[in-house]
């Protein structure tokens, strides 16, 4: 028998473009009543996308985006932890413990890209020992 899960993680990149994936963690933790924690891997700077090195995301970033989205009334009871690992699945299994379900987000990629690459959120779902819900990305 599954039990309803109550501790919700959501792993966000933070880059402005998971509104469906904290719309999903915010309905997922009220439907279940759950505690919701979020995560955000930093990656080296040699290892960040062209573009967004430089960015250091923080628990008050984290916390306007929720507010941003329209979802001010969870932020104040928002577990937020900030890890930093040149591995964001393992960071991620990390940090799992008494995780029961967690959410994440998914950016459809080229088809050539797609062929040749893993996703993050593929490992992360190779790695993790609780479900893991991939919500597409705007």
């Amino acid at each position: 028998m599954i039990s309803e899960p109550k501790r919700i993680m959501v792993a966000l990149v933070a880059r402005g473009d998971e509104k469906p994936v904290i719309e999903q963690a915010v309905l997922m933790a009220e439907k279940f009543n759950a505690q919701l924690v979020a995560i955000h891997v930093h990656l080296p700077i040699l290892s960040q996308p062209k573009g967004s090195a430089g960015i250091t995301v923080t628990e008050e970033i984290i916390r306007t985006r929720f507010t941003e989205y329209g979802f001010e009334h969870v932020v104040d009871e928002l577990e937020i932890i900030i890890a930093n690992s040149d591995n964001i699945p393992q960071k991620i299994h990390d940090h799992i413990g008494d995780i029961d379900m967690l959410i994440v987000g998914h950016k459809k990629m080229g088809g050539f890209v797609a062929r040749i690459m893993d996703s993050i959120d593929e490992g992360i779902s190779n790695l993790i020992p609780c479900p893991v819900l991939v919500v597409q990305k705007d």
